[in-house]
């Protein structure tokens, strides 16, 4: 009886594994260590028999974030991993239901600007602590599962989660500049630019295979052009042009934010100042004097080697009417304002203007509804950097921009990008074959 007993569990154990594959879904995880904070996002997806004829997209299942990000370790790379440990929670309540499948379930980690920023030793002294805890962890891990995503990566993979997003990936049709939206991600230390040119592109040209699809987008990364390295550049000019003056270095005035408003800035992310000088800077409530700060840090002037350029001598292809969608920060600062996602550059100056001429004791009564207070009071030179970029920078026009930061409830995130193009790419992810030969292996353990 004992030995019938143990067939039929192992039986029932293994029609259950069938099942589970066989329903259909696969899971995964992907943590975005961005510059600010880490954030997870638990993903499902339906694998294919025949996944070079589709294009294999996940869905959101769940996310969670914290702060700060794996980037402010550098001085104690020991404690990276640890610091990870609540998303993983997160993963592992997520994924309960599951847990007898968790050896299957791929778990990723991209580092972003914070990460690039640092000295190599710095990032690989932190990216091996964590991968060091991911391997004690039950899900499936290989070393180059956690990395630093290039920005042209990052960049790309916000691409991919906005075209998903709006249906323009198709299997059946061929992506061009006609049937796509270009991308524009702003985070804490960089920004992208990533669309499809109606002509060719003679520079930063990344190929991408998605499903039957082949196919080159233009994709660049500003490094330090993030809001937050913004911010540090635009402090530097102010204080340069102090001690060119032989004004005070350690106080002085600052266009981009309200009177009242006394700004310090640390130079970092962690919350330390590595600053050589302590520098306190008066708000002037100058819109016009803070676009004419915030115009310096781009060096238009820098020579342009090639046909046509963006800012600081970078080729960029000529945009024409390409359709782009502003996400991540672009979309919260619109947000911030009370503008509608349909709002046009003009509106965003307009806006921009209003915030720029206000007191310290005016912003915090107006906008007291943005809780955060280091977003409120930087609302002025974050709205005028974005602006900027836009209309200065990348030279876009009117009616060109969509500010959203989800669409259909679900979010728009590099991550979730950077996860479909993980899927499109390796076989065990993308082919149901593979999931049916791997459900096969823990019943066969079992017997």
């Amino acid at each position: 009886m004992p030995m019938l007993l143990l067939y039929v569990h192992l039986l029932v154990s293994h029609s259950h594994l069938a099942q589970g594959s066989a329903s259909g879904w696969r899971f995964g995880s992907f943590i975005d260590g961005g510059s600010e904070g880490s954030r997870i996002y638990v993903m499902r997806w339906r694998p294919s028999p025949r996944p070079e004829s589709e294009i294999i997209c996940p869905e959101v299942v769940g996310d969670s974030s914290i702060a700060p990000g794996v980037a402010s370790f550098a001085l104690t790379p020991a404690a990276a991993g640890a610091s990870l440990e609540p998303l993983i929670r997160f993963a592992r309540k997520t994924l309960h239901e599951e847990r007898h499948r968790w050896g299957e379930i791929p778990l990723f980690l991209r580092a972003t600007a914070g990460m690039r920023l640092l000295f190599p030793d710095e990032r690989e002294s932190i990216l091996e602590n964590i991968r060091t805890y991911f391997r004690t962890l039950p899900f499936l891990f290989r070393d180059d599962m956690a990395s630093v995503a290039t920005g042209e990566e990052e960049g790309v993979f916000g691409w991919i989660s906005a075209n998903y997003l709006m249906g323009n990936l198709k299997p059946d049709e061929v992506p061009s500049s006609h049937s796509t939206v270009g991308s524009l991600d702003l985070g804490g230390a960089s920004t992208q630019i990533v669309f499809m040119p109606q002509k060719s592109t003679i520079q930063h040209a990344f190929p991408l295979h998605l499903g039957p699809h082949r196919v080159q987008v233009y994709s660049y990364s500003f490094l330090h052009f993030g809001q937050r390295e913004a911010a540090h550049r635009t402090a530097s000019t102010v204080i340069s042009d102090a001690l060119l003056a032989v004004q005070s270095e350690t106080t002085v005035s600052h266009p981009c934010f309200a009177k009242g408003y006394i700004y310090t800035p640390m130079f970092s992310y962690s919350g330390e100042t590595f600053a050589p000088i302590q520098v306190k800077m008066n708000g002037t409530s100058d819109f016009q004097g803070c676009e004419d700060l915030v115009k310096r840090i781009f060096n238009k002037d820098a020579p342009c080697l090639i046909e046509r350029c963006s800012f600081y001598g970078v080729y960029q292809p000529r945009v024409y009417a390409v359709p782009f969608l502003a996400f991540a920060h672009f979309a919260e600062i619109v947000n911030d304002l009370g503008l509608p996602a349909d709002a046009q550059l003009e509106d965003l100056k307009t806006a921009t203007r209003y915030v720029c001429s206000l007191t310290m004791r005016q912003l915090e009564m107006l906008f007291a509804r943005v809780t955060d207070e280091y977003v409120r009071t930087h609302l002025c030179f974050h709205a005028t950097f974005a602006y900027t970029l836009l209309h200065y920078g990348y030279e876009l026009k009117e009616n060109q921009i969509t500010f959203k930061s989800t669409h259909g409830g679900k979010p728009i995130d590099w991550a979730v990008g950077a996860m479909i193009y993980e899927i499109n790419q390796d076989p065990s992810l993308s082919s149901f074959t593979a999931v049916n030969a791997s459900s096969k292996t823990p019943a066969a353990r079992m017997v």
